[in-house]
C-alpha cells in the first residue's frame, strides 16, 4: 500500500489500495442500492445535500459492514500518525460514520459544505472525536469528488478521491473539510466513514459541539 502523508493544513494521510479485495469493495458499493429509504438520514439545505446511513450497524448491508469492519480492524491512527495519539479507538456501531452518499446521478445536486464535525459522541457523551477515516468507494469519479481541507485561516489542501483510497485526518476545532461544490452530474460519490474516538469523560456541553458547524467564508487561493 502506498501511504502519502500531509502535515498542512493539519495532519492527514492517504493510503492507496486499502481493501485487499476489490471484488468485496465492488460488492459493498453495490449494496448502497440495498439500503431502504427509511434507513437513510437525509441532509439538505444550504449546508449540504447528502445521505448517511442511520447510526446503527443493523441498518448497514453485509458487504458494506464487512468493509467498514475491515477499516476499523486494520487502520490504527495511533500508529499511522506517528504516535500523535496513543489512546484512540473506533466505534463499530459507526455512529457519525458508516455509509455516505452525495447523489447526482439524476441531477440531485449532491455536495457537502465546509464543516467541522460534532466532537463529542452523541450517544454516550464521554468520547471525543479524534480522527475521521474516509474510504473512497466509487469507481467512476473525477476531481469534483476531492475532499477539500482548510485550517480556518489561510492554509488549505486537497485530498484527491480515488477508488479504494483511504483518506484520514486529525479532527480538531480547525479541521474544516468538505466537498463544497456540487459534484459532476451523472455521478454519485460513495464513501465509507469510520470515526475514531478517545475517552474524555462527561464534559460541559457548552465547550463542545453537539452538531456539525459549517462555514461559507473560507478562501481557496490557487497557486
Amino acid at each position: 500500500m502506498k501511504i502519502t502523508k500531509l502535515d498542512s493544513p493539519y495532519p492527514a494521510v492517504a493510503i492507496d489500495d486499502f481493501i485487499p479485495s476489490t471484488a468485496l469493495l465492488r460488492a459493498a458499493a453495490e449494496s448502497f442500492k440495498d439500503v431502504k429509504q427509511e434507513h437513510w438520514v437525509k441532509y439538505g439545505g444550504e449546508e449540504s445535500l447528502q445521505l448517511a446511513s442511520k447510526d446503527d450497524r443493523n441498518y448497514i448491508p453485509t458487504p458494506a459492514l464487512m468493509v467498514l469492519d475491515y477499516i476499523a480492524t486494520h487502520f490504527d491512527p495511533n500508529k499511522v500518525f506517528d504516535n500523535l495519539t496513543d489512546n484512540v479507538f473506533p466505534d463499530t456501531s459507526y455512529y457519525a460514520g458508516g455509509m455516505n452518499l452525495l447523489p447526482n446521478s439524476n441531477g440531485e445536486g449532491g455536495f457537502l459544505g465546509m464543516h467541522i464535525d460534532t466532537d463529542i459522541h452523541g450517544v454516550n457523551g464521554v468520547w471525543k472525536r479524534e480522527y475521521s477515516a474516509v474510504l473512497c468507494v466509487s469507481e467512476e469519479y473525477d476531481s469534483s469528488f476531492d475532499l477539500l481541507l482548510h485550517d480556518g485561516v489561510d492554509k488549505h489542501a486537497r485530498a484527491p478521491y480515488k477508488f479504494n483510497r483511504l483518506n484520514a485526518f486529525k479532527c480538531s476545532k480547525n479541521s474544516w473539510h468538505g466537498v463544497p461544490e456540487i459534484i459532476t452530474e451523472g455521478l454519485d460519490r460513495l464513501t465509507f466513514v469510520v470515526p475514531y474516538w478517545s475517552y474524555v469523560g462527561k464534559q460541559d456541553t457548552q465547550n463542545f459541539r453537539s452538531k456539525s458547524k459549517f462555514r461559507y467564508d473560507l478562501e481557496f487561493i490557487k497557486n
